[in-house]
């Protein structure tokens, strides 16, 4: 594997990737499947997944983390 294939986002797919995804995910956030992702990707995702969440699921989430 080249540098140029370690650092495409796993959530856009493009190159430039700066940051290890943060572990703990809102559910139904997607899940990059790669070492690393463009830090607005990732932020992007977590508040899509974030607002998805409502209800008993949102605070069972919350107590949990």
């Amino acid at each position: 594997m080249t540098n140029d294939e370690e650092d495409i986002c796993g959530l856009c797919g493009l190159p430039g990737a700066d940051k290890i995804p943060h572990p703990i995910r809102w559910p139904d956030e997607q899940s990059p499947g790669t070492t690393y992702v463009h830090a607005e990707c990732e932020r992007e995702e977590c508040a899509r997944a974030s607002n998805l969440c409502k209800g008993e699921a949102r605070r069972k989430f919350l107590a949990w983390c």
